[in-house]
This record gives C-alpha cells, sequence and structure tokens, in this order.
C-alpha cells in the first residue's frame, strides 16, 4: 500500500511540472493578429423612380363609388403606359372597399370607400414631372411614397466591398507599421449582408455592411433624384510577422 502511495505522489508530482509547461506551449500557439474595419462608399445617380399613387372615391352608393374609381384608375394606367412604362411595373399593390361611419355614439354610414394604390417604376427620369401632373389631373388624389433608386446595385455593392477591404488593408498596415510590425495573410473577414447586421458564413467568415443615403442632385425643373450613396464595411483579422 505504501508503494502506491510512493507511486501516486510522484505521478502527482509529474503532472505538477507538466502543467506549466503545457500552459507555456498553448500561450504560445496563439496567433498574434491585428484586427481592423474599412468602409467605402459608391455614390451612383438614381436611374428609376418608384412611384406609389393612389386613388380613393366615395359615394353614398358603393357602386358609384366603384365605377368613379375605376375609371380613375384606367386614366392612370393609360398615361403610365403612354409614358413607355413596362407592363411589368405597373402593379396593384393594394384594393379596399368598404362603409365609412361617423364617429358618434350610434353610428351612421357616411358613405363608401374604394380605394386602389398603384405603384409605378418608371425607368426614364425625364418623364416623372409629365407623368406626375398627368396623374394629378387624372384624379390620383393621393401620393404614398416617391422613391429614387438604382436598378441594378449588385454592381456597386462589389465595388464598394473590394474598395472597404482596401481601406482596412491599409489601415493594417499603417497600423503594424507603427509599432515596428508587418501584417501576413488575413485570418477572418466578416461579411453583414443587411442592415441588422445579420451574420453569415462565406468561404470562412467575411462580413460588410451596406448602407443607403441620399444626396440631392437636381434632375428636372422641380424634380430632385438624388445621389445614391452604397456603403459597405468590413472587419478584417490579420497575422501578425
Amino acid at each position: 500500500m505504501r508503494a502506491n502511495l510512493i507511486r501516486a505522489i510522484a505521478a502527482f508530482a509529474f503532472c505538477m511540472t507538466l502543467v506549466p509547461a503545457l500552459l507555456a506551449q498553448d500561450a504560445s500557439d496563439q496567433p498574434r493578429i491585428i484586427t481592423v474595419t474599412g468602409t467605402a462608399e459608391v455614390k451612383v445617380a438614381p436611374d428609376e423612380v418608384i412611384m406609389t399613387l393612389g386613388v380613393d372615391s366615395r359615394d353614398k352608393v358603393l357602386a358609384v363609388a366603384k365605377a368613379d374609381n375605376d375609371k380613375r384608375v384606367k386614366k392612370l394606367l393609360s398615361l403610365a403606359q403612354a409614358a413607355g412604362v413596362d407592363q411589368k411595373n405597373i402593379q396593384t399593390s393594394a384594393l379596399n372597399m368598404g362603409p365609412e361611419y361617423s364617429d358618434q355614439r350610434i353610428p351612421a354610414l357616411l358613405d363608401y370607400l374604394v380605394s386602389q394604390t398603384i405603384t409605378v417604376t418608371l425607368t426614364h427620369l425625364s418623364k416623372y414631372e409629365d407623368l406626375m401632373t398627368g396623374c394629378l389631373n387624372a384624379g390620383v388624389n393621393r401620393v404614398d411614397g416617391i422613391e429614387f433608386v438604382v436598378a441594378d446595385p449588385k454592381k456597386y455593392r462589389e465595388q464598394a466591398r473590394l474598395e472597404a477591404i482596401q481601406a482596412a488593408h491599409d489601415k493594417a498596415v499603417t497600423m503594424a507599421g507603427q509599432l515596428g510590425q508587418t501584417i501576413g495573410k488575413p485570418r477572418e473577414i466578416v461579411e453583414v449582408t443587411d442592415m441588422d447586421a445579420q451574420e453569415m458564413s462565406v468561404n470562412g467568415q467575411f462580413v460588410a455592411q451596406y448602407g443607403l443615403s441620399r444626396s440631392m442632385q437636381q434632375v428636372g425643373p422641380t424634380v430632385a433624384g438624388g445621389e445614391v450613396t452604397i456603403r459597405a464595411s468590413v472587419r478584417v483579422s490579420f497575422q501578425l510577422e
């Protein structure tokens, strides 16, 4: 039994001498890295405008309200087609019909409301002002939104992403050089693909954040279409050498 105790003590002593060596080895295996962020912006003139237009008709008789609404919507559609808007870019996004009541203690029927919302995507910005004026004269009595957009932002996002990566690389070189170090291969790149910063993995971990902002730019007598800014941000970790 005494021999077993001696062997146990010896094994414990061996482990105690081994643990510091293992910890030192683990520490030496930890990579020395520098983590930086890079941001880039690409400014693009919009090439489309999305018009969300509404037509509301009211009458004591539902059929009369609907007939009036249909008449005005047909004029709107004809104007859009005459302006060269493709059929696929004209969409009825909402249609509602129903009674409207007073807010008295005992509600009374006021009239019937027929409401349609039409979304028109115009790809010729020079025709925007004439089309909008024509739609208002044709009976559009609600403008729910006007948005100037870039039809194909993908290539600009790619450009912003590449410029953001270059910005991150340049920053890492400068920061490491200030400390007498050089950077090696990237160990981690992270891309955020939506405004909620939702992470996803692509070839390891690659993250960029996109945002849109606008500055005003005159594109017609009374219309400012703006300038779309597509922004990308990346976070990159480089190994120090």
